[in-house]
């Protein structure tokens, strides 16, 4: 039965139909030790899973090279461990550009920063006694200040105005000194939306999962799997979901055993931004037994085999070759980081500036205004 990467068959660049996996290397390997002769069933008589029972009450097999599914009513070898199921959800997306300005403080920082403006504000106001310059001049004073900004000559009457205008100058230096270092990072590394880590988190995932009808009806029995995720479950054929899965489809999300998963997922191994990313918490366990014909003569001795591998970690190192041989047969491909063309200075990237910009000039049109209706009122008086 091809299931990648436990056991798959491909035709090498000599035309020859090479059969691989790490279960099927485990078996090949047990054979050839008492001298056993492997007989693999032809593709055009691939297991499925209603038909897994009926091959082994006829006899037609004698194992398969797969755990053991709820479904088939068979014996099955010694569990080794448990296997379990996991959900690979889409890595989280990159934001816009235009937000990467807001990004580096968060909203304290900056409810900090305006109330550090309006404090230089007030103080520089006060300071000057009963000869007050007009607040306008003091808030732009206090504003240069702290986004750390060469200014016209200011002279200083008094201890108080030079112990604000420090007091300013160091905020402005620190303040600017981090938002600047922040933004330099977040360009260079990128910014991405809030990460689907906790199956709790998939209560108001926008990602519908894609299976097959069997799994759908067994997942909506499973307490562990949310269930506004079996709700807004893509049932679809068998293929599909293979298709999918294999290219990494970060349209949806998929449930499968972390076997599978970990080969699927090998093929983004170099990739600086993955496409999928696993869920810590496993949804279903299985055990890893395959399962074998009743009255298996050598049960015992694959039993002892199978458990020595496993302990030896010769199991774990032919799982990681049958990774890199999904790769060198061509059913999985490496998938690379995808470079994007440098584009610093785009027009997304400078919309809160324009923005920014926007609201100054409206800003200055509202206190000319009232500046003039001001000075108006003063010359009727």
């Amino acid at each position: 039965m091809a299931v990648e990467p436990r056991m798959m068959q491909y035709e090498n660049h000599k035309g020859q139909l090479v059969h691989a996996g790490y279960m099927y290397h485990a078996m090949k390997e047990f054979i050839g030790r008492h001298n056993g002769t492997m007989m693999i069933l032809p593709a055009n008589q691939k297991l499925q899973d209603d038909n897994v029972s009926f091959l082994m009450a006829s006899k037609e097999i004698d194992y398969v090279c797969s755990h053991s599914e709820v479904m088939w009513k068979n014996p099955y070898t010694k569990p080794l461990y448990l296997l379990k199921k996991y959900i690979a959800v889409p890595h989280a997306r990159p934001i816009a550009r235009c937000w990467y300005f807001t990004s580096p403080f968060a909203w304290n920082v900056w409810l900090a920063v305006i109330g550090t403006v309006g404090y230089g504000m007030v103080m520089l106001y006060a300071s000057y006694g009963s000869e007050r310059p007009e607040m306008g001049v003091q808030f732009l004073r206090s504003w240069c200040h702290i986004l750390f900004l060469p200014q016209p000559h200011i002279s200083v009457n008094n201890w108080q105005q030079f112990a604000i205008q420090h007091i300013l100058m160091i905020s402005g230096f620190v303040f600017t000194t981090l938002y600047t270092s922040m933004l330099k990072s977040m360009l260079t590394s990128g910014l991405f939306e809030a990460q689907l880590n906790t199956l709790e988190d998939l209560e108001h995932s926008p990602y519908p999962l894609l299976t097959n009808s069997y799994y759908a009806e067994l997942y909506k029995g499973s307490t562990s799997v949310p269930a506004s995720v079996i709700n807004n479950a893509h049932i679809v054929s068998n293929d599909v979901v293979d298709n999918s899965r294999y290219n990494l489809n970060a349209n949806y999300m998929y449930i499968a055993y972390e076997d599978l998963l970990e080969g699927i997922l090998y093929q983004e191994h170099l990739r600086k931004v993955p496409r999928l990313k696993l869920i810590p918490q496993s949804v279903m366990d299985g055990l890893f037994a395959l399962p074998v014909l009743e009255s298996l003569p050598y049960l015992n001795m694959l039993n002892a085999y199978l458990r020595r591998i496993f302990e030896c970690g010769i199991l774990t190192k032919m799982k990681s070759n049958a990774w890199r041989d999904t790769i060198e047969s061509g059913i999985y491909q490496l998938m690379r980081y995808e470079r994007e063309e440098q584009k610093p200075y785009d027009l997304e990237f400078y919309f809160f500036a324009f923005l920014f910009w926007a609201l100054g000039l409206t800003l200055a049109a509202l206190c000319f205004l009232l500046e003039l209706i001001r000075f108006r009122m003063t010359l009727q008086k």
